[in-house]
């Protein structure tokens, strides 16, 4: 697929829980017709398997919607909880290979983590670096395409992998420093 696109292992839970929203009336037809295209709204009714692609516009915009009607008044701390959320579905699930014991992390855990990020996204290029005294960036390059719903997603994602393996708290942060370049630091909490 050319369109930059994410798995459907992502996309999947987006999906099952604005149809969540639709059955429980939270989100009614109207308000999915102002906020999504049809293709978007074509792709909630149909099959989406955890292994095919699914544009990343159409996975952002349900996260939007989603955003804004469970995410109260701070966007960015509901999609980096989503992308926790998503951390730990997909470590005890499709990608539980992937999963480090606590206490192991470190540069090779680091590794491993960016290469689901290579497995979620068909347009982006990821790499880590260790920067000394246990700091890491993850950089995604050719990430123009990378809408920022998604890096506060996959912010979560991180802090949520990282922390999990780690002995000792760490905190991470991500901007973007040009258009095409989105970096994460992960850093000790103390």
């Amino acid at each position: 697929m050319d369109e930059p696109s994410v798995k459907g292992s992502v996309f999947q839970s987006v999906a099952g829980d604005l149809k969540q929203l639709l059955d429980q009336g939270v989100v009614t037809g109207s308000d999915l017709e102002s906020m999504l295209s049809d293709k978007d709204r074509g792709l909630l009714d149909s099959l989406v398997t955890a292994v095919a692609w699914v544009p990343i516009g159409s996975y952002c915009r349900m996260l939007e919607v989603l955003a804004r009607f469970e995410g109260g008044n701070d966007p960015v701390a509901y999609y980096q909880r989503r992308g926790a959320d998503a951390a730990e579905r997909l470590l005890s699930g499709t990608y539980a290979s992937f999963d480090a014991e606590p206490g192991s992390w470190g540069e090779q855990v680091a590794k491993s983590m960016i290469r689901i990020a290579e497995m979620l996204y068909n347009f982006t290029t990821w790499k880590v670096e260790p920067q000394g005294d246990g700091v890491f960036e993850v950089r995604a390059d050719d990430a123009t395409d990378y809408p920022e719903v998604a890096r506060h997603t996959a912010h979560g994602f991180l802090q949520a992998f990282a922390s999990k393996s780690a002995s000792d708290p760490l905190l991470v942060t991500s901007e973007r420093p040009r258009p095409d370049v989105v970096t994460f630091r992960i850093t000790p909490a103390d």
